[in-house]
């Protein structure tokens, strides 16, 4: 059986908070990203510590929503956060 994955934000990335909503510079990939309140609450979840699950009933239970649903949200949120090498996944 395989750990559950635990995803961490890249330590390189510049990251900066406004108004609830993160912009980030990937100087590697010469790429700025904007990214709304939500998916910036997630990607502040993303420290190495919590896997999608965790993720998923934390924010179920803070903001009284399915758990089901949230947690689809949340992995659609963290493929798109692969997708631009925004993350490294350990387990």
């Amino acid at each position: 059986m395989t750990a559950p994955i635990k995803p961490r934000v890249r330590g390189d990335l510049a990251v900066v908070e406004l108004d609830g909503e993160a912009v980030i510079y990937d100087e590697e990939n010469e790429r700025l990203h904007h990214l709304n309140p939500t998916a910036t609450l997630i990607f502040g979840l993303c420290d190495g510590t919590g896997t999608i699950g965790d993720f998923a009933s934390d924010i179920a239970e803070a903001y009284g929503l399915d758990r089901g649903q949230v947690e689809q949200q949340v992995r659609g949120l963290l493929r798109e956060f692969r997708r631009s090498n925004l993350l490294t996944l350990s387990s």
